[in-house]
């Protein structure tokens, strides 16, 4: 907006480690404990109503310091706000889910366990079928379409064929690796059949 406060900034390469570290250590604070969760539960409307409040003056002083002559005032405000929205509107989303998404079904164990396999795949295969759909002579919501529904059925196929089936796949891919069936004895093979 109007300056960015140096511990943010951005690195030459786009990242900025001292802000991606704090915010994976907060993340590992919030699922360590039940006790933040659960205030984190409590406050979603105090924290959602911040949220809106810092937004909508955020919104004010992008559209009316210049007219209003207040830009030294908005440049000492502008980052706090900012940051203050942005916690706030994060804790406010974190405690809605918190308390409406908590449960679980066959479709969410399935697709949890096929979250990292479907991560892994989806840039190589997204571009291979890209590379070749782009090349035919169909309208561009067409090639669009053709990209997304042939590459998620390609990505399901490889996972559910291949990866899901496979020890070794299971392995690379970062899953558990499936139990091997108890093998029965000789003797009680012969005895059932």
């Amino acid at each position: 907006m109007f300056s960015q406060p140096t511990c943010l900034r951005l690195t030459p390469s786009g990242w900025n480690f001292a802000l991606y570290a704090c915010l994976f250590f907060c993340g590992f604070l919030l699922v360590a404990s039940e006790r933040l969760q659960e205030r984190i539960r409590q406050t979603r409307w105090t924290s959602l109503g911040t949220g809106l409040v810092s937004a909508a003056t955020l919104l004010f002083l992008i559209l009316f310091a210049e007219r209003l002559n207040i830009i030294p005032l908005a440049e000492e405000v502008d980052n706090p706000t900012l940051s203050l929205c942005s916690w706030s509107l994060i804790f406010a989303f974190l405690g809605f889910g918190i308390q409406r998404l908590n449960y679980t079904t066959p479709t969410l164990k399935y697709a949890n366990e096929a979250v990292l396999p479907f991560y892994i795949l989806h840039q190589t295969v997204l571009l291979t079928v890209g590379y070749f759909v782009t090349q035919w002579q169909i309208p561009d919501l067409a090639k669009w379409l053709v990209i997304i529904l042939g590459s998620f059925a390609l990505i399901m196929g490889i996972y559910e064929l291949l990866v899901r089936r496979l020890n070794f796949l299971r392995f690379l891919f970062g899953m558990k690796v499936m139990p091997k069936p108890a093998r029965v004895p000789a003797q009680e093979k012969v005895l059932a059949g």
